[in-house]
């Protein structure tokens, strides 16, 4: 994973295609709010960044038992995603602390309630998306872009880390990830039992 992460580093700072920063025209309608604008498919992978770092800090805090504490890494990826996620996996150390607050809020914040509206809330996006954006449409929202095409690879990344943690924590059920988020939601859902009896 630390490899990948410095992958990622290097193509967001110096590959990235498409405008950057106060120029980037997918930015400036984020911004102000001109949603109209934008690709559908582009709103829909946007809003599953959005949706993902909800995940990620249910499991980060329900499994924070290292010396190094997880928390400050989830909370981070509300802003920088993949990019606060990977960086943990290195830094921790195998020494065991038990903090049992941060895993009652994982633990809640993973429910299956809690995961059933996110799973509802996915599935909106899906249809939004995929019924009236076109990949057309997103691949010039990529060319153009630097936000579209950092966050393209961004989730992308992000699926694969979901599938390297179903095949940890919910064996059998990688076939999920092939229904990116959905089915990272779907398999937390159902290994959340599993890590209770822990």
């Amino acid at each position: 994973m630390k490899w990948t992460f410095f992958a990622l580093l290097i193509y967001a700072l110096f590959f990235a295609p498409g405008q950057g920063g106060m120029e980037d025209p997918i930015l400036q309608a984020f911004l102000s709010g001109e949603f109209g604008k934008l690709d559908p498919l582009v709103t829909m992978v946007f809003s599953f960044l959005g949706i993902f770092p909800f995940f990620w800090t249910a499991l980060y805090f329900r499994s924070d038992q290292y010396a190094v504490p997880a928390w400050p890494f989830a909370l981070l990826s509300f802003g920088l995603g993949a990019f606060a996620l990977l960086p943990y996996l290195f830094f921790r150390k195998k020494e065991k602390k038990a903090r049992p607050r941060v895993q009652n809020i994982g633990y809640a914040l993973s429910s299956r309630w809690a995961m059933l509206t996110l799973l509802l809330i996915t599935l909106f996006l899906y249809i939004y998306g995929l019924l009236f954006g076109s990949f057309s449409g997103y691949k010039e929202a990529f060319l153009q872009s630097s936000l579209v095409s950092v966050m393209t690879v961004d989730f992308l990344l992000l699926v694969i880390y979901s599938w390297w943690w179903i095949r940890k924590e919910a064996p059998g059920k990688e076939w999920l990830c092939f229904f990116p988020l959905s089915g990272a939601l779907i398999a937390c859902a159902i290994s959340l039992r599993k890590d209770r009896q822990r």
